[in-house]
């Protein structure tokens, strides 16, 4: 069974004052994901979009869970799918 193209998760913050929602998008050769992202102060703004390289985004959704950071998907299944298991 294949990974599917692209994973979402919302990203909300312990105190509940800080939140994202990020789509990522299949990671690429070259060791970089396309992402979008939405701020809980105004999800109904377009998503940021940027690219960042998989270990960096590994970062820093492990970052949100050691700081107590409510994740809707495990962290560990986030940092599989990006790294294609």
């Amino acid at each position: 069974m294949s990974a599917p193209d692209n994973i979402a998760f919302h990203a909300a913050s312990p105190s509940g004052g800080q939140g994202f929602v990020i789509l990522l998008f299949r990671p690429q050769a070259d060791g970089t994901v396309r992402f979008r992202e939405w701020s809980s102060a105004d999800y109904m703004a377009p998503g940021r979009e940027d690219v960042m390289p998989v270990d960096e985004m590994n970062a820093r959704v492990a970052q949100w869970a050691r700081t107590g950071w409510k994740l809707t998907e495990s962290p560990i299944r986030i940092e599989h799918w990006l790294r294609g298991r």
